[in-house]
């Protein structure tokens, strides 16, 4: 009797196909098991919460809106957490922009929908681009980091008590 081999190739491709299938059976139970959960959570205590001023979606519209004003100065402090003092930065023009923010849709990263000013901000940085008002009324592009401040004005700020 002649004895037929099965190549060593379709072994390994009918064992990844089962590994496949075992691993989605296994997504498909913790997903049915998370949508029964938020079945018994909603039967229990409702199935969403009773929102009728939307008084946090009118705070981030006035945020926007605000931050769209050309006109708008603030007033910036750096907090140091070797004194734990505020130091004054000085007067801004708005609030300044995330050192990454983009006007395209970044290449990589999860967001790809745009806030609504039409920007892409950066998830990855704590630095931010302001506009530093100097005591001639001039802005100065400035880049700010929590522990680094790169100017082309000279501050004269101090330390403001506690």
């Amino acid at each position: 009797m002649l004895e037929k081999r099965v190549p060593v190739k379709y072994l390994l491709m009918i064992g990844v196909l089962l590994t496949l299938v075992v691993g989605v059976a296994a997504c498909d139970d913790q997903q049915s098991t998370s949508l029964s959960n938020a079945t018994t959570a909603s039967q229990k205590w409702g199935s969403s919460p009773n929102i009728s001023n939307y008084y946090e979606y009118l705070q981030l519209k006035a945020i926007y809106e605000a931050r769209d004003n050309p006109q708008l100065v603030l007033n910036a402090y750096l907090f140091s957490e070797q004194t734990g003092q505020l130091t004054c930065l000085g007067k801004v023009k708005g609030f300044g922009v995330p050192y990454g923010t983009e006007w395209s849709p970044p290449t990589s990263g999860t967001q790809s929908i745009p806030e609504p000013n039409g920007l892409y901000p950066s998830q990855q940085t704590s630095a931010d681009w302001v506009l530093l008002i100097g005591p001639d009324g001039k802005t100065h592009i400035s880049f700010v980091e929590p522990n680094l401040i790169i100017t082309d004005q000279k501050l004269a700020c101090k330390p403001l008590a506690a």
